[in-house]
């Protein structure tokens, strides 16, 4: 690299490289994993996307190896939290508490038909974010421009393998009675099936959201 024309000392450096098999692996695995973990909106998105084309020189694998070091702190510290989605979820649980309230204001039937449609409403919204956390994100609006309904959100996510056969079944019935409620049909599901659907609801909530 150089060296003393006075003295004709000559100074040499060596480097050790990774084999670039090797370094094309690594840099495809750190790819995936950021991808997951760095929202769309996060400031280090754009270091994100520079991994892609990250050459297999001593510098920039340094960069590469502090930069995933600072998420990873980053990820423990809980600086990488979503807080639209935790705005989202809390909002939820509020909707799911003024559910129950209704049912526990009255027995009469007024009262479990508008908490059958309140839980649906929360449902639909929960299932179209999930839809739009996917990587790639799944389409919530049909092809006429029209928002996918609950079922068509449900397919949507059992499709992409989100949720098992068993879930969809369950988010399956209680889409049923949010539109059996939604369109009069009140004599299908009972005040009973309304606060299993609350429950039910915010179960899979605290599991997928």
């Amino acid at each position: 690299m150089g060296g003393n024309y006075l003295t004709g000392e000559t100074r040499y450096r060596e480097t050790r490289e990774v084999s670039w098999p090797h370094f094309a692996e690594w840099r495809t695995k750190c790819v995936t994993t950021l991808e997951q973990i760095v929202s769309k909106q996060s400031v280090h998105r754009q270091a994100v996307e520079a991994f892609v084309g990250l050459r297999c020189e001593p510098s920039k694998v340094q960069f590469g190896v502090a930069f995933l070091t600072s998420i990873r702190n980053d990820l423990r510290d809980g600086f990488l939290t979503d807080l639209s989605g935790e705005i989202e979820a809390e909002m939820a649980a509020d909707y799911l508490v003024q559910a129950e309230r209704l049912l526990a204001d009255s027995g009469e039937q007024a009262r479990y038909i508008p908490t059958a449609i309140l839980a649906g409403a929360v449902l639909e919204k929960s299932l179209r974010s999930l839809c739009q956390q996917l990587i790639p994100p799944e389409a919530v609006e049909q092809t006429n421009g029209k928002p996918l309904a609950l079922n068509g959100l449900i397919d949507a996510l059992k499709r992409r393998g989100s949720i098992n056969e068993v879930t969809a079944q369950q988010l399956r019935a209680w889409a049923r009675i949010r539109n059996s409620a939604a369109h009069g049909q009140f004599d299908e599901f009972t005040k009973e099936q309304a606060r299993a659907m609350v429950d039910g609801v915010r179960g899979f909530l605290m599991q997928y959201v």
